[in-house]
């Protein structure tokens, strides 16, 4: 398995982890963003230094050299240290310019991770709706099906792959969101909240995806035509074609597998769009609860036991926080410390902590009667009627009985020629090629892409082969 410390260098986040990581992320920012008006990701040195310089002169902390305790006191020989380090860590480099001049490029690995930190620090919020329709638009250009994986199913499988990981990372930070905004309200806003749904509640990109942007509109479509994808031989040609000129595979038979499992993997992800949205709905009501009930809490002056633990804890607070009795290891007032007695109860009530267990009581099972007890003709019936269903199942003995009487003196016969005249036999007919390369059948199965219809049934016909030796089920 490939590590991302075998693509980085060993000490490229060093200045991350240094006593001046914030002075390191700051100045990795600002490089990255002199870049943005280039035409490629390499800038004059002097350039560099002088925005560092400038950075340098209003942040004067004070900087020593990362392999000594000499002190740097110079803003620009500060910017000239972070270079060095930047350098020796991996992160930039040089190159000499046709002018004679010294630039600065950025490493390529560098530049999707420092784009990771701007995502991180702007909290950005994926447009789902955008990003379906992407997929949508691309899928219903005729003009890309000349060349359908290059041009439509690589950019449809990054950006599934993108709608998947956006939901996913909602459902993962929608508690943070809810956390960041209500531990900002007083408790009468919270409640409030309660009866009447505010867009500034939690993630904003949940109120989207459950106004403006459904991400089920064009889910239908979007499924249709990967299903046209599957059904249709000359697009799965020339997309094994692409498939094998762009990811430099040889295997014809492994490129058309690979194409088969994306396009049935984005279906999948469609399909389960679903459970992923009711998950991210379960945690914002269960979220939403506990921010209202905090601030319940925060409210409660009522003579209930939950009230008067409030005006307790309420009254501590003020006492601890007084400026005389800041140490709070110190010996507290003889009525505080009465105040921590508890003692266990001694009875329940609906007042109570605990919750009253309910009574259970073991009835006396009646005898049965001999009425109930079957006849043994009664028995030998039911038998047979087990064994009849038992024989009309689908299961991996039976079908592989089936094939064996149907192919009778034969090797090998086409899927094709088998009994297909209801859906009773399509549906043993699935079972066979599910069941056909199992270990213990003395049949084996050889799958082609040729589509064929029998009786107004379309499917991709397949050779059964008998497997010599002794019958193993």
């Amino acid at each position: 398995m490939q590590n991302i410390f075998q693509s980085l260098p060993e000490a490229f986040f060093k200045p991350l982890t240094s006593k001046y990581k914030k002075e390191y992320a700051d100045c990795i920012q600002l490089i990255f963003n002199t870049f943005k008006p280039e035409i490629s990701y390499g800038v004059n040195r002097e350039i560099v230094v002088s925005i560092l310089e400038a950075y340098f002169i209003e942040d004067e902390v004070e900087m020593f050299m990362e392999d000594s305790e000499q002190l740097i006191t110079d803003p620009r020989g500060k910017a000239n240290e972070v270079i060095r380090v930047l350098r020796e860590c991996g992160w930039i480099e040089y190159e000499s310019a046709e002018s004679h001049q010294i630039n600065i490029i950025l490493f390529e690995y560098a530049i999707p991770i420092i784009e990771s930190f701007n995502a991180i620090i702007k909290q950005d919020e994926a447009e789902y709706q955008g990003i379906i329709s992407q997929i949508h638009a691309t899928l219903q250009n005729k003009d890309l099906y000349s060349k359908p994986y290059e041009l439509i199913l690589k950019g449809a499988r990054e950006n599934t792959n993108r709608l998947v990981s956006e939901l996913k990372k909602l459902s993962s930070s929608i508690k943070r969101h809810m956390d960041r905004q209500t531990n900002e309200m007083d408790a009468a806003d919270v409640l409030e909240l309660f009866f009447t749904y505010h867009q500034n509640i939690g993630s904003k990109a949940y109120l989207r995806m459950k106004t403006s942007e459904n991400i089920s509109y064009f889910r239908s479509a979007i499924i249709e035509k990967l299903e046209d994808f599957l059904s249709s031989p000359d697009l799965m040609n020339r997309a094994v074609a692409g498939f094998m000129e762009v990811e430099q595979e040889e295997s014809e038979e492994a490129a058309y597998d690979e194409l088969v499992s994306m396009i049935r993997d984005m279906k999948t992800a469609f399909y389960r769009l679903d459970d992923i949205i009711r998950d991210i709905d379960i945690k914002h009501s269960r979220y939403m609860k506990n921010a209202v009930m905090r601030a319940r809490f925060l409210l409660s002056t009522g003579s209930n036991m939950e009230g008067k633990i409030q005006q307790i804890l309420g009254i501590l607070a003020d006492e601890l926080n007084k400026a005389d009795n800041k140490g709070i290891y110190e010996d507290a007032e003889e009525e505080l410390q009465l105040l921590f007695h508890i003692y266990p109860q001694q009875f329940m009530d609906i007042e109570s902590f605990r919750t009253i267990p309910v009574q259970k009581q073991d009835n006396l099972v009646d005898d049965m009667s001999d009425g109930n007890v079957m006849s043994e003709e009664e028995r030998n019936l039911y038998k047979e009627a087990m064994k009849s269903k038992n024989q009309a199942r689908f299961s991996r003995k039976n079908v592989n009985q089936y094939v064996m009487e149907v192919l009778g003196n034969r090797e090998r016969m086409k899927a094709s020629a088998l009994p297909l005249n209801d859906q009773r036999d399509l549906i043993r007919l699935i079972y066979i090629g599910i069941y056909g390369n199992h270990r213990a059948n003395t049949y084996k199965i050889e799958r082609s892409r040729n589509q064929i219809e029998v009786n107004g049934y379309r499917f991709p016909d397949f050779e059964i082969l008998k497997i010599k030796g002794d019958y193993r089920v």
